[in-house]
């Protein structure tokens, strides 16, 4: 079932309702049980690409929750009536409401980009059923993957959410019993690497399997850990908004744990700030959470200006980035990734180590962004805000 329906962009309904990211946690979990599937549904394929959303209801009997494919709690804890005609008939079944448990047999998500816009499609060349999820740009994404696990189990493990039944005494979903898809009896790395034994090795990179993958630690779980070693507890930590997983990590000497997260954030690109008395850390490429006009900036000394913009000399920022990590297969071999940018009037080459296990093709986006970040950082303002209250400042 559909958890998100992100696009490309900032002006998506799901954007505008709030969401940071398709990685935000609590995006994700509110799309479990809510979202597509449950409150709306697409009438059409113009539909969709339009986002015209359709209300899941059910006229004059009142029971939208026939119609919810998301609606488990209800369906499992009704009686069901036919409707033979569109009328309901005088009797329910013979289904006994709370009477048996949910399993879940196949829960997964496909390692691609947006895999949660549609998690039950897979790409498989040889297949005439391949696909790739609405608004994919059909790149490997791990990250999502773990997401939709971590929302999905932890929406239905939480006891509010998954009601007892009366009946035999258990949960409506019965979480230790249902299965993931998909883990693979075939050893790691063998498949997916030895691709003249398996055929469907290929399908690996962007498929369900998490063989390979499970193994990682997501970025929230090091860099809190890195805080906690720096002594910071967790009420004063918010993490929430990084996404990501290292597959390794080194520490190759005696640092702060403050150098270890810098070099972490360079590489994910996240930015660190405090709020409250709270050190949050935040992903780049989010939508913006504060919209300031030039009206609501204030002058400071002799200057004319509210806001001073100051470009650097392009032959100062690097034409190309090359970044060297270690592969994530059995040998841990380094890769080098590059990126470059061909019309600038600059010759200079710069490298950097990350002591970090990483798939090749995720750290050459990763490459790709901190040059363009380079590049657009070239320009930077100077400006000076009021003091709290003093004029209002107007949330997005």
């Amino acid at each position: 079932m559909p958890h998100s329906d992100w696009r490309d962009g900032h002006d998506h309904l799901d954007a505008q309702a709030g969401a940071r990211s398709i990685y935000d946690a609590a995006y994700l979990r509110g799309n479990v049980a809510g979202g597509e599937g449950f409150d709306w549904y697409y009438a059409s394929a113009s539909d969709r690409a339009a986002q015209t959303r359709t209300p899941i209801t059910d006229g004059a009997h009142g029971k939208p929750w026939v119609f919810r494919p998301k609606g488990l709690v209800a369906w499992w804890s009704n009686p069901h009536v036919d409707r033979p005609g569109g009328i309901e008939a005088g009797a329910p079944t013979p289904w006994l409401p709370c009477s048996k448990p949910i399993r879940f047999t196949e829960l997964g998500c496909p390692a691609i980009d947006r895999g949660t816009n549609q998690p039950n499609v897979f790409v498989d060349p040889k297949s005439s059923e391949s696909f790739v999820p609405y608004f994919s740009r059909g790149w490997r994404d791990d990250a999502i993957q773990r997401a939709y696990l971590e929302a999905v189990l932890g929406h239905w493990g939480d006891p509010a959410r998954n009601p007892v039944s009366p009946l035999y005494g258990g949960r409506m979903l019965d979480l230790g019993e249902s299965v993931v898809w998909s883990w693979d009896a075939r050893p790691w790395p063998h498949f997916p690497a030895l691709t003249e034994v398996w055929s469907d090795g290929g399908n690996w990179r962007l498929g369900h399997w998490l063989t390979g993958r499970l193994g990682a630690v997501s970025l929230r779980a090091l860099v809190r850990k890195l805080c906690r070693a720096a002594g910071l507890p967790d009420a004063r930590l918010d993490v929430g908004d990084l996404h990501g997983a290292a597959r390794g990590y080194v520490i190759t000497g005696i640092e702060s744990p403050r150098t270890s997260i810098a070099m972490l954030a360079r590489h994910f690109g996240f930015d660190a700030c405090e709020t409250k008395g709270v050190l949050r850390f935040v992903s780049r490429g989010q939508a913006s959470a504060l919209r300031i006009s030039p009206d609501e900036l204030v002058r400071t000394g002799d200057t004319a200006e509210v806001l001073e913009l100051v470009r650097g000399q392009e032959s100062e920022i690097p034409q190309a980035l090359k970044w060297q990590l270690a592969r994530d297969d059995e040998e841990y071999d380094a890769v080098v990734v590059e990126a470059r940018r061909a019309t600038v009037d600059s010759a200079r080459i710069a490298s950097e180590t990350f002591p970090i296990v990483v798939a090749p093709e995720e750290a050459d986006r990763r490459c790709r962004r901190a040059l363009a970040e380079t590049w657009a950082g070239r320009e930077s303002a100077s400006l000076a805000l009021p003091r709290r209250g003093s004029r209002s400042i107007r949330p997005m």
